[in-house]
């Protein structure tokens, strides 16, 4: 957790690096794409903490992989298609190479994984396997922060120095496993970022944000 704390400025570019970078096409099933793509973003902005999201790649492993999208969609429980999803074993063995490749080529910044809350990621799959939204209860919730804490036991030699869960604060389940192994945790909600215990200047870049504006915006605050 000591990590974070020498952490100064964390500038979360994933939208705006991938337009200006790779034309909104992010190599997230390339180990070699998305760390290169990191690592472009790096010696542009100079964040001191990297940022995976999880999302996109999987969004994109189901686009290669259409046949799981069918195995998600097999069942209509509401927790099933989280489920399968994040139990496909080859997803997650990419994953881990992306976040080792990642650890590997930028040493020097803390690296962040980046998920949605429980009730946020259940929804997601469900529309990704059925094509339809539904209603999320708490119970469906805390069985998939079960489910996604499983899942983030897998990364636990992999170098994550901290975990964001976007929209809610996570419950103990995922809390105890950040714990075990001494991963910071915070909180994304929108444009804002919130890190237990820690107090960091966080800045998140438009999408469509001019190149010379964002370099004006982090000398500002690198001069605070």
């Amino acid at each position: 957790m000591t990590r974070l704390l020498e952490a100064t400025l964390w500038v979360e570019s994933t939208a705006y690096a991938a337009r200006l970078l790779a034309d909104d096409r992010v190599p997230w099933l390339d180990v070699a794409g998305v760390v290169g793509w990191q690592r472009r973003a790096q010696g542009l902005l100079r964040s001191d903490v990297v940022t995976l999201p999880v999302a996109p790649i999987c969004a994109a492993w189901l686009a290669a992989h259409p046949a799981l999208g069918k195995a998600m969609a097999g069942k209509s429980r509401v927790g099933f298609a989280l489920k399968t999803l994040l139990a496909e074993t080859a997803l997650r063995a990419h994953v881990g190479e992306v976040v080792r490749g990642l650890r590997a080529s930028l040493p020097g910044a803390a690296l962040a994984l980046r998920v949605p809350s429980p009730q946020a990621w259940t929804a997601i799959a469900y529309r990704q396997a059925h094509g339809a939204d539904i209603d999320i209860g708490d119970d469906d919730a805390d069985a998939a922060a079960v489910t996604i804490g499983d899942f983030l036991r897998g990364f636990g030699d992999c170098g994550v120095d901290v975990l964001v869960v976007e929209g809610e604060p996570p419950d103990a389940t995922i809390r105890n496993i950040a714990g075990f192994y001494r991963w910071d945790v915070a909180v994304a909600r929108g444009a804002e970022l919130a890190v237990d215990g820690v107090d960091v200047t966080y800045l998140e870049i438009a999408a469509d944000a001019q190149p010379e504006a964002v370099l004006d915006q982090l000398a500002t605050l690198r001069r605070r």
